[in-house]
């Protein structure tokens, strides 16, 4: 049988048992195949292009030529005045999109400054940080719904998304504000995983399933955005631990696909940049970025733009074609897996195991064997292997396999598949 009618015969029988996708199964999990620029759009960061008296006031020497560099599609910030106006603007020549938080009043004039590269604005940042219950709640209910009317009551911004509010207090805060997806077209939420593995840990000590709960309690059924997360590099730091420069690269490339898979549509990175040098390490803020004080950048930063080259795309609106595989790994420890196709046909599988790197109570690195994975492949293709946290270039090539075994450590594996 050819490869196109072994592809025309699995599509019959994935449609007699009524399946909306083909899907990929990796230890009893199933996940749909997506465009790889979907996946790409899903990824963001923060930044701060108005703090002057920080490392982002060093726009032309470091923030400019490293957002230039990352490859990333979408940003959000909360600063404006004409020069940062002028900059966002520039930022959008490169293919950038802006989510703005801003205040309601000023949200329709703003959003006609920054124009076209603007993709949508938020109302307050954690209106609950640092308040007291029955202090906050009122207030920023009446001005996400504000924002919502004021945006979508003019001609000129009506199409823009409006993103609901983040808070800080992911557990508690969520039953106090209540439901408010009728003044959004996307919830926020704010799921930092304080030094663990993003599929363990969501913020607060919660689990997944719990906190995406709780999110859905203000934003109903509305699609989520992750509009803050990440790791920061402070490692001794007991009520938001850290990792170190290696873990973080690790765990952040997990961190976008583990979200993705869950159907958040954007994860906004915080942030870009280290604010502040801080060499004592007495400021967990000033380590965050993916980019040192320095303008140096942190392996994080290098992973994330080899990630990014690897499966950058077209926008171009089509269809993913279904790949039955089937995966194996030979200790039936879990593996992690995100299925992509790219405009040229090519798939792209994602694998990744779902194990913690950095040991927070003796603050080290922790070493992962790797573990033999097979990836069993519908028809004969032709397979490169590729490890973002290390290269673009792939360090190993298959011709012609039905078959591969992928030794799959700590580090995400790219499965580069062609027919």
């Amino acid at each position: 049988m050819t490869c196109n009618a072994f592809y025309r015969f699995s599509l019959l029988c994935l449609s007699l048992i009524c399946l909306p996708h083909c899907l990929i199964a990796d230890n009893n999990a199933e996940h749909k195949v997506s465009r790889a620029c979907d996946f790409v759009n899903s990824i963001g960061v923060n930044t701060h292009f108005g703090y002057y008296d920080t490392q982002y006031g060093r726009y032309e020497e470091i923030l400019k030529p490293r957002l230039i560099e990352l490859g990333v599609k979408h940003i959000r910030d909360g600063t404006y005045n004409a020069d940062v106006v002028h900059k966002y603007k520039e930022m959008g020549e490169q293919g950038i999109r802006l989510l703005l938080i801003t205040s309601s009043d000023k949200a329709v004039e703003r959003a006609k400054s920054i124009g076209k590269m603007l993709w949508g604005v938020e109302a307050v940042n954690e209106p609950d940080g640092g308040r007291k219950p029955g202090t906050w709640e009122q207030e920023a209910r009446q001005e996400q719904r504000r924002l919502y009317e004021s945006i979508k009551g003019d001609s000129a911004t009506c199409q823009l998304p409006v993103v609901g509010l983040s808070l800080a207090n992911i557990k508690d805060s969520p039953s106090r504000l209540g439901d408010i997806s009728r003044w959004m077209d996307y919830g926020g939420m704010h799921p930092y995983a304080a030094g663990r593995h993003p599929s363990e840990h969501w913020g607060w000590g919660m689990s997944m399933d719990d906190a995406l709960s709780e999110a859905r309690k203000v934003s109903g059924e509305k699609p989520l955005v992750v509009t803050e997360c990440g790791y920061h590099n402070k490692e001794e730091n007991p009520n938001h631990p850290g990792v170190s420069e290696e873990a973080a690269a690790i765990y952040h490339l997990h961190l976008f696909f583990t979200y993705f898979n869950e159907g958040i549509l954007r994860s906004y990175k915080y942030e870009f940049l280290d604010l502040k040098p801080d060499c004592a390490m007495s400021d967990m803020e000033c380590h965050f970025g993916l980019v040192r004080s320095d303008g140096s950048v942190k392996p994080s930063f290098s992973a994330l733009k080899n990630l990014l080259a690897l499966l950058s795309d077209t926008d171009e609106a089509f269809l993913p074609r279904p790949l039955p595989l089937q995966l194996t790994s030979g200790d039936e420890a879990p593996v992690r897996s995100t299925l992509l196709q790219k405009s040229d046909g090519s798939w792209w599988l994602a694998l990744f195991r779902p194990v913690s790197v950095y040991d927070l109570q003796a603050h080290r690195d922790i070493g992962i064997s790797p573990i033999p994975v097979e990836v069993r492949l519908p028809c004969r293709m032709n397979c490169r292997l590729f490890r973002p946290d290390q290269s673009q270039l792939p360090f190993a090539s298959f011709r012609k396999k039905r078959s591969i075994t992928v030794e799959l450590g700590a580090e995400l594996v790219l499965v580069e598949l062609r027919a």
